[in-house]
């Protein structure tokens, strides 16, 4: 039976907290214990922390709340010669004038009104402004993250924090530079009348808690749970499932890495021996080469060859002419495997073994015979980073997933990198 998307979530939710790409945002009632050796856990919990529903609706309304921005006025009574600056104290001006000199008649004793912006309540709405600017414009690569639709509800929230941080008349006069925002100062402010203060002092406790250093895994869960980035597609789903399988069954001591899409690599492990690195999506480090160029294709003086480079050349002249744009014509071949799987020699940091696995998420023996062929390709024409054929330096595996064939029988041998065995009666696996 084909897994629905659902079933293969409450598998596999556990380590999908590092998941970035694309995607929705949701609760996550799957999440029972998340895996938290996580390499960026501090930029991970920082991006969560700005898809909170509750920091967007504050930066929303912040705008419309600033107009309830409070400060507090001191008077101070201060005595000048020959000018009046302020509300004139007669009381105090006449004991001046008794004390200077009871025949001048320029003496004044004046009261003067100033504003003191710096109270609590703003420290800690500029402090959490401060804070959100520093995740926006420093710690995270949020025009990096745009691309996906989970994110680009920032784009104009992201401005608004700029604007209250650098422009804004009143916050500009609030000065955090000798001051420290004390815990017991935030717990004060959350129950303020002023939403604004309210609010803002809550995210900033909340902020704090999280990266307090002491992790509460209890919070953090929490977090990630009601801010799960879920992968829209349900076959990038069934790959994921098996990157998760294979690093469960293979280490307990994983640290997960940021699924973003810059790199791809997922997670990493060692053993007394070795070094495990495991991609999904991706051609792996810069060790390997899934690509067949062209110029090497020349080489070859084949009748076939020759006529398919002509017919490349000329589909991409017609293109530049019809369409105004061609398409790459220095690639005779490239590839991109759903799952590798990098070993090295812990003390030499020399590649030892490539597990390379094709992942096709039906019962369907054609397209599962498709992806035989793209995974026996991989293996057969992956080079190493001096365009060497890899196969000849290092040995080089392959696995297939599918869903259940009835055609197929479960493999017998391990899809473990090493040791022990691993069987699902739902999926069938063929070990090359």
């Amino acid at each position: 039976m084909k897994r629905n998307a659902d079933e293969l979530i409450e598998e596999i939710s556990d380590f999908l907290v590092v998941y970035l790409k694309s995607g929705k945002v949701g609760l996550n009632s799957f999440i029972k214990k998340a895996h938290l050796e996580i390499s960026q856990l501090e930029q991970l919990l920082q991006i969560h922390f700005l898809l909170k529903e509750e920091v967007k609706e504050f930066v929303r309304e912040l705008p419309l709340m600033i107009r309830r921005f409070k400060t507090s006025t001191n008077v101070k009574t201060d005595t000048y010669q020959g000018e009046v600056r302020g509300q004139i104290n007669w009381q105090s001006t006449i004991k001046e004038r008794l004390r200077l000199n009871t025949q001048d008649k320029t003496i004044f004793s004046v009261n003067e009104r100033n504003r003191n912006y710096a109270i609590k309540e703003n420290l800690i709405l500029k402090e959490l402004l401060q804070t959100l600017y520093s995740i926006l414009f420093e710690k995270v690569d949020s025009d990096y993250y745009k691309k996906y639709e989970w994110f680009k509800e920032w784009e104009p929230l992201k401005e608004t924090v700029d604007h209250m941080v650098r422009k804004n008349i009143y916050l500009s006069r609030v000065n955090l530079e000798k001051v420290t925002v004390t815990n017991r100062m935030i717990q004060e402010t959350m129950k303020h009348r002023n939403p604004l203060y309210r609010s803002a002092a809550n995210l900033l406790f909340q902020y704090r808690r999280l990266l307090s250093g002491k992790l509460n895994e209890t919070e953090v869960q929490k977090l990630l749970r009601e801010t799960f980035v879920f992968p829209e597609q349900e076959d990038v789903l069934f790959e994921l499932y098996w990157v998760v399988q294979l690093i469960k069954h293979n280490s307990q001591n994983a640290q997960l890495q940021l699924m973003d899409g810059r790199n791809n690599l997922v997670a990493q492990w060692s053993d007394e021996e070795y070094l495990y690195k495991i991609y999904h999506d991706s051609t792996g480090s810069s060790n390997l080469r899934f690509n067949i160029s062209v110029d090497e294709i020349k080489k070859v003086n084949h009748p076939f060859l020759k006529r398919k480079i002509e017919s490349m050349n000329l589909a991409n002249q017609l293109a530049k002419e019809h369409f105004g744009r061609g398409f790459d014509t220095s690639t005779y071949w490239s590839g991109r495997p759903d799952i590798i799987v990098e070993i090295y020699n812990r003390e030499s940091d020399e590649l030892k073994k490539v597990v390379i696995g094709e992942v096709k998420h039906t019962k369907r023996v054609e397209y599962a015979i498709t992806g035989l062929r793209e995974l026996v390709d991989y293996m057969k024409l992956v080079k190493d980073r001096n365009k060497n054929n890899l196969e000849e330096a290092v040995e080089i595996r392959g696995i297939l997933f599918t869903d259940k064939i009835k055609q197929i029988p479960f493999s017998n041998n391990s899809i473990k990198i090493h040791h022990d065995s691993f069987n699902d009666n739902n999926v069938s696996i063929i070990y090359l």
